[in-house]
C-alpha cells in the first residue's frame, strides 16, 4: 500500500508546479500594481536602493546608519500598503497564494513531517490508482436506480438512499458511522461507492478495503514494521477521513481479525472519523464472529441500515434472458 518511489515522486511534482504556479500568479500581481500604481514602483526601487546600502555599511563595518536605513525601509513598507488599499487592493494582494497554507505547498510543515495535505495526496494516489476510480463512475448517486426493485422495496430503499445521501451532504459537519448488512446482492456495496464518490468529490480522504484485503494487508504489515512506509498503512487506516470496510464476514475470523477489528472501530472513533462497514452477516452473526465489545461498539456509535429485499442480480439476469 504504500506508495514506490516514481508515486511519490509524481506527487512531489505536483508541489512543485503549485509552487511555480503562486511566483508567477505573484509575479503577475507586481507587474499589475507597477503598472497602475507608478509611485509603488518607485517606492520599490527606493527601498532595494536602501536595502544594499544598509548592506553595504555592515559589510563596511560601519552599523551606525543602519537603524535609521532600516526605519526607512519599514516607512515606505508602510506607503506601499496604504496604496494599495487606496487603489483597491488587498493588504496580501502580491504575495504567492498556496493551494495549502500550512506547508506552503512543499508537503511537510517543519522539513521532515508530512502535512495533512501530503497524507490526503497520497491516499487521493493510491485510490485513483485503483480499480475503485473506475468502478465509482459507474456506481454513484447519479447512476442509481429502483428499476429491478418491487414498489414495496423500492419504498424502503428510498428511506436508506435518503440516509446515504444525507450522510455525504453532512460529512464533515457530523461525525457519523455507517453499518449496511442484508443478504448478498441486494445493493450494499453500489449505496457504499455512492457515498464514497459523493465524499471524495467534496475533497476529503477515503480508503476503500473488501474485509479480507484489510486484514490480510494488517498481518502482512504486521511482520513488516520496521520498513520504510509500512507503519503509514495502519497510520492512514486510523486517520483518514471516510475508511469503507466491504463485506465484513469474507475473511477467515481469529484472535488477531476480532482485536484489530475492535482496535480500528474504537481508534477511529475516539479521532471522530468516520468508518462505512458493509456485511452479509446477520446480527447474530457477527456477535458470534467478532466478539461482544466489538458486537456493541458497531452498534452504539453506527447508524444500521438493513436493505431487506430480495437480491437483485437475479433479476438483472433474468430481465437480460
Amino acid at each position: 500500500m504504500p506508495l514506490s518511489r516514481s508515486q511519490y515522486d509524481e506527487i512531489m511534482h505536483e508541489y512543485e508546479e503549485r509552487r511555480t504556479r503562486a511566483r508567477h500568479n505573484a509575479e503577475e500581481a507586481k507587474k499589475k500594481i507597477f503598472a497602475e500604481i507608478p509611485e509603488y514602483a518607485k517606492i520599490e526601487d527606493g527601498i532595494t536602493d536602501l536595502a544594499m546600502e544598509c548592506a553595504k555599511r555592515v559589510f563596511d563595518g560601519d552599523g551606525s546608519a543602519t537603524s535609521k536605513m532600516k526605519k526607512e525601509i519599514e516607512d515606505l513598507t508602510t506607503r506601499q500598503q496604504q496604496l494599495l488599499k487606496e487603489h483597491g487592493f488587498p493588504a496580501d494582494f502580491l504575495e504567492e497564494k498556496y493551494e495549502c497554507s500550512d506547508c506552503k505547498d512543499t508537503g511537510y510543515t517543519d522539513g521532515h513531517t508530512k502535512c495533512h495535505c501530503l497524507r490526503q495526496a497520497e491516499l487521493r494516489y493510491m485510490y485513483k490508482q485503483s480499480n475503485i476510480e473506475e468502478i465509482l463512475q459507474r456506481e454513484n448517486f447519479d447512476t442509481l436506480s429502483l428499476e429491478y426493485y418491487t414498489d414495496s422495496e423500492a419504498e424502503r430503499m428510498k428511506e436508506i438512499i435518503k440516509t446515504c445521501r444525507r450522510f455525504a451532504d453532512d460529512f464533515g459537519k457530523k461525525y457519523e458511522n455507517i453499518l449496511l448488512y442484508g443478504n448478498v446482492g441486494v445493493g450494499k456495496t453500489f449505496l457504499t461507492n455512492c457515498m464514497a464518490k459523493a465524499i471524495l468529490d467534496k475533497g476529503y480522504s477515503v480508503i476503500y478495503f473488501t474485509s479480507m484485503r484489510l486484514f490480510d494487508t494488517l498481518s502482512r504489515e504486521l511482520f513488516r514494521y520496521d520498513e520504510e512506509g509500512s507503519w503509514d498503512v495502519q497510520k492512514d487506516i486510523y486517520t483518514c477521513d471516510l475508511l469503507i470496510i466491504d463485506d465484513l464476514g469474507t475473511e477467515s475470523v481469529n484472535s488477531f481479525v476480532a482485536s484489530r477489528l475492535f482496535d480500528i472501530i474504537n481508534e477511529r472513533d475516539l479521532r471522530k472519523k468516520s468508518t462505512i462497514i458493509s456485511t452479509n452477516l446477520s446480527f447474530e452473526d457477527i456477535d458470534g464472529r467478532y466478539t461482544e465489545r466489538n458486537f456493541s461498539r458497531i452498534f452504539g456509535s453506527y447508524t444500521v441500515l438493513h436493505p431487506d429485499v430480495e437480491d437483485i442480480r437475479i433479476r438483472k439476469r433474468r430481465s437480460a434472458l
